[in-house]
């Protein structure tokens, strides 16, 4: 009887840990694809044919997602960014469960230069970070791992600027080894657990 408990406590633990929302933020892409598994979506925003529209659809694979902005969005082939300042970027996922996105993310002024201001990145999971880039290329990368899907995130800035992002990845998470061990041992248990009870 005890080898159950322990079997059932196991498993209650590998659940709780797999349930729980463990979010993990890196500053590099370099840091953070390499956490990445293989089958992502990397878009570069290159065909700015969105241009003035509410939202556009992204997506390959099994991978894809909606952008959208209250006053539509803006693109110049290099980014995509709202039409308007002071606005909120929304990206809502639509296709496979995402736990892994990652992108540039800065703001601009109406003239589509760099501003240094404070940007803030907020993931549907309660994952929030600000911060304030120094160029669009130079620390203005944020990556995220969660153990839970994220099913949006939201860009947005202060002061008169837009908010912009590039090299938007999506993808799912390498998974933690820690997950597959506790599992693996709860299974384990209640299987030895079964064997004694057929054997008695």
């Amino acid at each position: 009887m005890k080898t159950v408990h322990f079997a059932v406590a196991a498993l209650a633990l590998a659940a709780a840990s797999v349930a729980s929302a463990q979010t993990v933020t890196y500053t590099s892409s370099a840091a953070f694809l390499p956490n990445v598994a293989a089958g992502s979506y990397t878009e570069t925003f290159a065909d700015p044919s969105f241009s003035g529209e509410l939202d556009a659809t992204f997506s390959s694979g099994a991978f894809s997602y909606v952008v959208s902005a209250p006053g539509g969005l803006y693109g110049n082939g290099t980014f995509i960014g709202t039409n308007l300042p002071n606005e909120t970027l929304t990206i809502t996922f639509t296709g496979a469960p995402v736990t892994a996105v990652g992108g540039n993310f800065w703001a601009t002024n109406i003239s589509d230069v760099f501003q240094a201001q404070p940007v803030t990145v907020t993931l549907s999971n309660g994952t929030t970070t600000s911060f304030t880039p120094t160029s669009a290329t130079v620390s203005s990368y944020r990556g995220f791992t969660s153990t839970l899907a994220i099913t949006s995130l939201t860009l947005s800035s202060t002061a008169a600027v837009y908010a912009g992002m590039d090299n938007f990845t999506v993808g799912s998470a390498v998974p933690e080894p820690t997950s597959y061990m506790l599992f693996a041992l709860g299974l384990g248990g209640l299987l030895l657990a079964r064997r004694r009870q057929a054997s008695v």
